[in-house]
């Protein structure tokens, strides 16, 4: 047996190209996993969803703004009421009273004061006594001053698409679609609509299972970012048969924790399970006055609308719809398929990560000490609080002084996530060149640091786990698999870690983007809790520490800076909603 010593000296080290290569790569990578699929042409096949078809229905509901109450939301209804009786629905109209307070919202963003909403409610029946319905939902009103090409007449679109590409002699119970009104003035229709009964509509009762169809963006992916509680039986489904999904448990388990609502709030109090869709990307346009028709992404109707008509068909021609079961634990992996388990077995993955850390560094005992460990460990955590620290300084740098525009901020989104990048790659660049403890020693260290986070995520939201824990297992595997070779830091070795770092950087920084997206503009700092993860998939790659890291951190963080302030001294974003108090 070899004595333990402090110095680690490998045979060979990776050179810095390779490094380079795995950064370009996870980057391409992400890039690829974020992309929303092609739209599909006009002469799609019939039981395709046709982005290309759905856009005519945008075109039209979108070609100016519509806020309840309005003659063009009239128009709207009118037109409305009219595609979806052509499509085999029974149609019928459901006033409802606005209160005060939501009349009085409508005058304040410049509309004219209502004192009633619509909503369309349609019915396509399915076989006799075939149980409870399947609803698709989303709102057809508008902001003041907005088209709404996106928010929602993507929704609106994609369900008139999706009811096409499903013919009546497939369903097995009925299809109703919900298109509700004043939404946006405080979810009125939805509420009108599911009310207890004498007040609310009847159909309301028999419906099963909704999928609603939101929109926070004009581009980007479409996220399932909310289930109903009891959500296993549901995801299974989802993972069953959407085949480009967009989903994770993370998203869920914060969205719940937010102040946040959409008309599916209003279903899930009535105690009905079900989907939330929405895309979040080119977050500019949202309740802005360029949502038109021509600026909004057709790729992201397609990802929308694609992943509800895979559930709205396998929904409608199930024998019975899911049945309320344990939550589990789920997410996509880069947009090619769900994976989901049951918490518990988080628990077994995390004890499985955790065995082959401890089998690796009893093999490797020669290469690494206890208080080497300890010491890489305090410098991972130090560089974790600089980079919190860093991107919350940078990102008040962008703000300015006084309280923000939240649009203009959502305007800014593409170059705040180039700062905060720039920033956690600046801090990268620093821990290297300060590193005092390298090769085995540090990746122990970054290992048990994810450990630890996986831990807590794992006990406290068990739903954020796959993104610590699936990394650290990855992580672990092949610097084991390595650790078996003769030599396992050999340039096969290394072609080994490149392959693990692209494919499960890709799949964190996918997460971080989403992030980025949804709180990003006010906290950046959640980005930190993906650096430890990340850092332990490069840590076997990282060169020897040089003092040209240091220059590279610096620019790196000037660059960040430079970007910090040309979001800063910009002139208000003209995608800033018409009745915002800044214009």
């Amino acid at each position: 047996m070899q004595p333990a010593t402090a110095t680690i000296d490998p045979p060979a080290r990776p050179h810095w190209a390779w490094l380079l290569a795995t950064v370009l790569a996870s980057a391409l990578l992400t890039w690829f996993a974020s992309q929303p699929p092609p739209a599909l042409p006009a002469d799609a096949p019939a039981d395709a969803f046709s982005a290309t078809r759905a856009m005519a229905d945008v075109r039209v509901i979108a070609a100016r703004p519509h806020p309840t109450g309005s003659a063009e939301n009239d128009v709207v209804r009118a037109y409305l009421a009219g595609r979806l009786q052509s499509l085999g629905f029974s149609v019928r109209e459901q006033p409802f009273a606005l209160t005060a307070r939501q009349t009085a919202r409508l005058a304040k963003r410049g509309s004219a004061p209502a004192r009633t909403g619509v909503n369309l409610i349609a019915v396509r029946a399915g076989p006799p006594a075939s149980g409870p319905a399947v609803a698709l939902m989303a709102h057809y009103d508008s902001v003041t001053g907005s088209p709404g090409a996106a928010d929602d007449a993507f929704g609106v679109a994609a369900a008139l698409e999706i009811a096409r590409a499903i013919p009546r002699d497939a369903q097995r119970r009925d299809l109703a679609i919900v298109l509700t009104d004043a939404e946006e003035i405080g979810l009125a229709g939805a509420r009108a609509f599911f009310a207890a009964a004498p007040a609310g509509d009847p159909l309301a009762a028999r419906i099963g299972t909704v999928v609603n169809l939101e929109a926070r963006g004009g581009g980007g992916r479409a996220i399932m970012f909310q289930a109903s509680p009891g959500n296993g039986a549901l995801v299974d489904l989802f993972a069953r048969v959407v085949r480009q999904p967009a989903a994770n448990s993370l998203a869920v388990s914060i969205y719940e924790r937010l102040p946040n609502s959409t008309d599916f709030t209003e279903a899930l109090q009535r105690g009905v399970a079900g989907f939330n869709f929405a895309p979040i990307g080119d977050a500019r346009l949202y309740h802005s006055p360029l949502a038109t028709p021509d600026n909004v992404d057709p790729r992201s109707l397609q990802h929308l609308g694609s992943q509800a008509l895979d559930l709205a068909r396998a929904l409608s021609g199930e024998a019975a719809l899911p049945t309320a079961s344990a939550d589990v634990v789920f997410s996509d992996v880069l947009g090619l398929a769900t994976v989901a388990y049951a918490p518990w077995v988080g628990w077994v993955l995390l004890a499985l990560a955790a065995g082959l850390v401890v089998a690796i560094a009893r093999r490797r005992r020669g290469e690494w000490t206890a208080r080497g460990v300890a010491l890489a460990a305090a410098h991972g955590l130090a560089g974790l609080v600089a980079a919190a620290l860093a991107l919350t300084g940078v990102n008040l740098l962008s703000r300015g002084p006084g309280a923000p525009d939240y649009y203009d901020r959502l305007a800014a989104l593409p170059r705040l996530e180039w700062q905060a990048l720039l920033v956690l790659l600046a801090v990268l660049a620093a821990m290297v060149a300060a590193a005092r403890r390298d090769g085995l020693e540090r990746w122990l260290a970054l290992a048990g640091v994810t450990a630890l986070l996986a831990t807590a995520v794992q006990a406290a939201l068990p739903g954020g786990s796959p993104f610590f824990t699936w990394p650290l297992l990855l992580a672990s595997a092949v610097v084991a698999a390595a650790s078996s070779r003769p030599r396992p830091d050999g340039p096969a070795s290394w072609a080994l870690f490149a392959a693990a770092a692209v494919v499960g950087i890709g799949f964190l920084a996918a997460l971080g983007h989403f992030a980025m997206l949804s709180i990003g503009t006010g906290l950046p700092a959640v980005l930190v809790v993906l650096l430890a993860p990340a850092w332990l998939l490069l840590a076997p790659l990282l060169p020897r520490p040089h003092r040209g890291f240091w220059w590279l951190a610096l620019a790196l963080l000037l660059a960040a800076v430079a970007v910090a302030l040309w979001v800063r001294l910009d002139p208000l974003a003209a995608s800033v909603p018409v009745y915002s108090e800044t214009r």
